[in-house]
């Protein structure tokens, strides 16, 4: 099941800035080195990490999570992957996703991806993908304070949904997700550099630093 980097790059060309090539090569490396720590299977955990965002139709990223598990057993069916091997990787696929909890990552491997899907969520590159995101959607780049975004049920819409928003219902929550201790130990500082930024650019914002 070694899969070609190059390969698989061709699968990503119509990727929008926050889930390409770049993206999954990340994901991937994050990954191996995590399953590596916690004594996961890598080459499930590697299949499974350069599959896990293959892009799918307008609109529909939503359900990504569940059309790139259906691609990617396809995919490894074609090549003669040994079909445990292949649900292994498909089921990793299938629940990586943070805003469906329907299906839970049952195998070490599958938390091993969720929590390197996650990682990169977080941090400098989490910021950078939040803004890259926006900017691709024609969203504001900020228009309140972290501090004063609402409730979950009344969280804003369209180009007023910021990347602050996508902090405050996203990103600040990760890090209480991760499952693995090598994660969490990656994760810490990710997460209290985020929270320095986004205080530093609502103060820039206001004109107060």
């Amino acid at each position: 099941m070694q899969l070609s980097e190059d390969e698989i790059r061709q699968l990503y060309v119509d990727g929008d800035a926050a889930h390409d090539f770049d993206h999954v090569l990340r994901v991937t490396r994050l990954a191996e080195r995590i399953a590596a720590a916690e004594g996961a299977d890598v080459e499930i955990v590697r299949a499974a990490a350069l599959l896990h965002d293959v892009p799918i139709a307008a609109g529909a990223r939503k359900a990504h999570h569940l059309a790139a598990a259906d691609f990617a057993r396809e995919y490894l069916a074609v090549r003669g992957v040994d079909p445990t091997q292949a649900e292994s990787v498909v089921h990793c696929i299938q629940a990586h996703r943070y805003r469906d909890q329907s299906i839970q990552p049952q195998t070490l491997e599958a938390r091993c991806l969720y929590d390197a899907d996650k990682l990169d969520s977080i941090g400098a590159i989490g910021v950078g993908r939040a803004f890259a995101f926006a900017g691709s959607h024609n969203s504001r780049l900020w228009n309140q304070a972290w501090t004063d975004a609402p409730p979950d049920a009344e969280k804003p819409t369209g180009a007023d949904y910021t990347p602050v928003h996508e902090y405050v219902y996203k990103l600040q929550r990760l890090l209480a997700t991760l499952y693995t201790k090598s994660a969490r130990q990656i994760g810490q500082g990710r997460h209290d550099f985020m929270v320095e930024f986004f205080d530093q650019l609502d103060g820039e914002m206001m004109g107060e630093r």
